[in-house]
């Protein structure tokens, strides 16, 4: 068994470690892996987890937004690709430790997106979909980028997050 390798002897990618994601990357990739692990147990309820965890890690203001737009990320890549999509699951901590080759090509063209590098996104993105139109991929990774690097003005404090009013009437 190598360094790569989890408990159960299966080669799970590369450390997470040696990727230096920055914490923004890591909580997309922890978001995408809980949708992912919806789509392949559904009975586990994974989106809802996909969602608290984007609430936790981004606000009450923006983390509905970036859920979503996670999501159509995710809905997106599994409709143009050909084959299956493997991930490592999120709630696995030995699993959750390593980055499989299709979840590095997933990030690697959400950050060349999110730094402006069109090219390498699309390029990303041809390995990631298998050679498929990458247009409706790319457009929601451009939205995702913008939801998660909105300019400071346009994100509210915990304490304005805690400030809504409450809910008139009802129980």
């Amino acid at each position: 068994m190598t360094d790569r390798d989890d408990q159960c002897g299966v080669n799970r990618g590369t450390p997470i470690k040696e990727l230096r994601y920055s914490s923004v990357e890591l909580d997309v990739l922890t978001v995408s892996r809980h949708y992912c692990s919806a789509f392949a147990c559904p009975v586990r309820h994974g989106w809802l987890t996909a969602i608290s965890t984007a609430l936790s890690t981004f606000g009450h203001r923006r983390g509905p937004d970036i859920a979503v737009a996670i999501l159509s990320v995710v809905q997106t890549m599994r409709g143009t690709r050909q084959s299956v999509f493997r991930f490592n699951g999120p709630d696995c901590p030995a699993c959750a430790a390593f980055v499989s080759s299709h979840e590095r090509a997933l990030m690697a063209a959400f950050r060349a997106t999110a730094r402006g590098r069109r090219e390498d996104a699309a390029a990303h993105a041809a390995i990631l979909l298998e050679g498929n139109d990458p247009k409706p991929f790319l457009r929601a990774l451009d939205t995702l980028a913008a939801q998660v690097f909105a300019p400071v003005s346009e994100v509210s404090t915990p304490q304005e997050q805690d400030s809504a009013p409450a809910p008139v009437g009802g129980r």
